[in-house]
């Protein structure tokens, strides 16, 4: 099977920055209406709710039609899946501890493991420039993860999440994008969803709690900004090498925080918008000629 648009992608293209950046936009939103669910549902149940949302909606939208994976790729597909369940999971507690904008901002480390992974798995360079600005986004996270983390408090277990979901988020979007190479978005986007409503699912036997229309209307937001985040994300990654394509998606800190800001009355601190200068610079840094 040839990928949907006809031919292997292009290590260093274009093409798929535009695509990436609108994704970073839906799970920038995605993070804020997370942390508005979190306040009535526990985050796992929130995970669950969306996975099986979003895979309701692939499935409607695509079919089972073009859902056999090419040879050898199933157990890659599972993997993938297992890996970012874990890391929306970890996210997902860390929206809830640490707030959408906090957590968003740990989370979003990520670049910096996805460039060390796709270096190694992928042979994918990583150059001067790149390096340049994943010490910025570097630099950017560590601004915001000051004094004002309190041990055993239930921030500091939502940043310490988020930066746990960082990791895992890097090999995930490696794996992707090693995908990528021979299945189509839409395909590795299903079978994530797939597996993640799997891993999330004993959750549910915790109970669920009373579902008001707040509640309903943020779940219903989140699977809708989900889906539609995570296959550009997944599609983007076709023309896009890993590590600069993660550090577009990371400007989904920008949305998540001034979403936060504007409706939820919780502006950020001087610190995070210091570090949120820097990941952008992070981000200039890397759509730069190559």
């Amino acid at each position: 099977m040839q990928l949907e648009e006809g031919s292997r992608p292009a290590v260093g293209s274009r093409d798929g920055l535009g695509v990436i950046l609108v994704a970073s936009v839906s799970f920038g939103v995605m993070a804020v209406l997370v942390r508005i669910a979190s306040r009535s549902m526990p985050a796992t149940q929130i995970a669950f709710v969306r996975f099986s949302g979003s895979l309701a909606i692939l499935l409607i939208v695509g079919g089972w039609r073009g859902l056999r994976p090419q040879p050898g790729n199933l157990g890659r597909l599972v993997l993938r899946g297992l890996i970012g369940s874990t890391a929306i999971v970890l996210y997902f507690i860390g929206i809830w501890g640490a707030g959408a904008g906090l957590a968003t901002l740990l989370q979003n480390s990520y670049p910096l493991f996805a460039a060390l992974f796709a270096s190694s798995v992928l042979d994918e360079p990583v150059p001067g420039r790149l390096a340049a600005a994943l010490l910025c986004d570097v630099a950017g996270l560590a601004m915001v993860v000051g004094p004002d983390l309190h041990s055993g408090s239930a921030e500091t277990l939502g940043a310490l999440s988020a930066a746990c979901a960082a990791v895992l988020s890097g090999g995930a979007v490696v794996a992707a994008r090693h995908l990528r190479r021979t299945e189509h978005a839409l395909l590795i986007t299903t079978y994530f969803m797939a597996v993640g409503a799997v891993v999330t699912a004993p959750a549910l036997l915790k109970g669920l709690p009373t579902v008001s229309a707040t509640l309903a209307l943020a779940l219903l937001g989140v699977v809708l900004t989900s889906v539609a985040g995570q296959w550009l994300l997944h599609h983007g990654l076709g023309f896009t090498p890993a590590a600069q394509g993660s550090l577009i998606a990371a400007t989904s800190v920008v949305t998540a925080t001034a979403i936060e800001s504007t409706f939820l009355g919780e502006p950020p601190s001087p610190r995070a918008i210091a570090g949120g200068g820097l990941i952008l610079l992070a981000i200039a840094l890397s759509v730069r000629g190559d």
